[in-house]
């Protein structure tokens, strides 16, 4: 291919006009987003990542360290702070709008399409979910964002410092979730198929290469010893997306309601223009860096949201379609409209989300009506657990003057009563991450926190086992304050060191949740 002198051009920002436009829509998002972030309870994910900060390790059953590593940062620096802890994830949705707006300048469009994809982005849904909560990702998103725009970059200037910026960026994400491979094999089939070709003859490529793989080594290591959990996990996450949002067949509407009014006609349009544009032939190989992490997740039943990196890209290439002034005047006022649109029901999102758990009429009953409950309602009851627990485990070394453990049936159980309880006994859970989180000692006394489809499984370890507290308020959340029995189990039968292994499972929730 021949380079134009355009793509020779050095290095340049974004026009001042732009930058003044996109610094307005990221200040204004960074400001209604860390308001928001302080009025609303923990997301049980969140509490685990504090759970597994204060037990670093150089892996975890499906992430890597970093985000263990922020959480545990946000309590030294602010015990119990909820906008703290969410100030990384806040971050990572302001970086998105900015390197959407980078790619749309890249990619070649004006201060038009520089700014109406920032904003389009901005106001999508997707960065709402992105700024709620510490996640995963929150943080990879951004980073898969800062990829493509780097490919894009070196493939207009041809500057090999970018793959520097390429491994510091890729080596971060890797500790953030090991779904990279799958934006990296889609981005190497596409430069092999489309060009630039001249790349991978770059010795600078292959050592960012190979500074990622080096990074990687501790997690894949901690990964083989614990038995590849993360593959396992892959079926689980199916099972849960079907349960929650019909899986495969729901994939086209989660992720229209990811990218919301504005995102979706642009996105569409950007996917075209990818594939299509003469203008944009020289970015052909990032239509297939697009497609791949879809295909993935279409065959895999995994997370909408793992395609969310891509979004920026789809979105600022469909702006610089938009806005090319020999195109349809139409398509400037419908992209309009739907912009006005947006950012309406983003405005709405954020002030009236999430609604109080006392204006709740309907019980939770099903997977499905739990996810619809989290995005309305939050999460919901954590106190109430945590005083039920420390009254039993009260009761318990009072009578018997030992304290006894905890063992949780979930680890967002686990991880409530190890971060919000005080002077509880020590927690353990044989769910999800926290089963590594190391064995119960072989104690008298186990207080079990689960429901009544546990006193079989229990009855096998211990001799003695009788319900002491119920939690089962009809509106209350599953697992929380809803369908929570708390067992105490005496004499057993087996050492924990034994029988743990057979008790560990990566599912959390049942299909139907069963009442006490």
């Amino acid at each position: 291919m021949t380079v134009t002198s355009r793509q020779r051009s050095p290095v340049t920002a974004l026009s001042p006009w732009a930058v003044r436009g996109v610094g307005a829509v990221s200040a204004t998002a960074a400001v209604l987003l860390t308001v928001r972030s302080g009025r609303y309870g923990y997301f049980g994910d969140e509490l685990y990542f504090r759970a597994a900060g204060r037990r670093l390790a150089p892996g975890y059953v499906d992430q890597g360290p970093l985000v263990p590593l922020l959480a545990r940062c946000a309590e030294w620096i602010a015990p119990g702070s909820l906008v703290v802890l969410r100030i990384p994830s806040i971050l990572g949705a302001v970086a998105g709008i900015w390197v959407c707006a980078g790619l749309a300048r890249e990619l070649g469009g004006g201060r038009r399409a520089q700014t109406s994809s920032a904003f389009a982005f901005a106001v999508s849904p997707f960065v709402i979910t992105q700024a709620a909560s510490l996640s995963t990702f929150a943080l990879d998103a951004p980073l898969w964002s800062a990829l493509l725009w780097i490919m894009v970059r070196w493939t207009r200037i041809r500057d090999d410092r970018l793959f520097a910026a390429l491994a510091v960026v890729a080596v971060i994400d890797v500790q953030v979730k090991m779904l990279l491979p799958v934006l990296a094999g889609a981005l190497a089939v596409g430069v092999m198929v489309f060009g630039p070709r001249e790349m991978l003859r770059r010795r600078a490529l292959w050592a960012a290469v190979a500074a990622v793989v080096a990074t990687a080594i501790p997690s894949l290591w901690w990964q083989a010893r614990n038995g590849w959990p993360q593959l396992a996990m892959g079926p689980v996450i199916a099972a849960e997306q079907r349960a929650a949002t019909g899986g495969v067949a729901g994939l086209p509407l989660q992720l229209a309601l990811l990218l919301g009014v504005a995102g979706v006609p642009l996105a569409a349009a950007g996917c075209w223009a990818l594939a299509r544009s003469p203008a944009l032939r020289p970015y052909r190989f990032a239509a297939v860096g697009v497609a791949g992490p879809l295909l993935f997740v279409a065959a895999t039943a995994s997370r909408p949201y793992y395609v969310a990196g891509v979004f920026p890209l789809v979105i600022a290439a469909g702006a610089v379609w938009a806005s090319d002034r020999d195109g349809p005047r139409w398509v400037a006022t419908a992209a309009l409209a739907a912009g006005a649109a947006s950012a309406g029901i983003a405005l709405a999102v954020l002030c009236l989300l999430p609604r109080p758990a006392t204006t709740l009429r309907e019980s939770t009953d099903t997977q499905r009506a739990m996810s619809t409950r989290m995005r309305l309602f939050g999460m919901d009851g954590w106190g109430e657990l945590v005083s039920s627990v420390d009254a039993v485990a009260s009761d318990v070394s009072t009578s018997t003057g030992v304290r006894p453990i905890i063992v949780t049936r979930t680890y967002w159980q686990a991880a409530a009563l190890d971060q919000l309880g005080q002077d509880l006994p020590p927690v353990f859970s044989p769910n999800r991450g926290f089963a590594y989180f190391g064995v119960p000692p072989d104690a008298a006394t186990v207080l079990y926190v689960g429901d009544t489809s546990a006193e079989s499984m229990l009855r096998q370890q211990f001799s003695a086992v009788v319900p002491v507290s119920r939690l089962d308020d009809r509106l209350g959340f599953p697992g929380i304050t809803r369908a929570v029995v708390i067992w105490r189990c005496d004499h057993p039968r087996r050492a924990w060191a034994d029988t743990w292994p057979q008790w560990r499972t990566l599912a959390v929730n049942s299909q139907e949740w069963r009442h006490p």
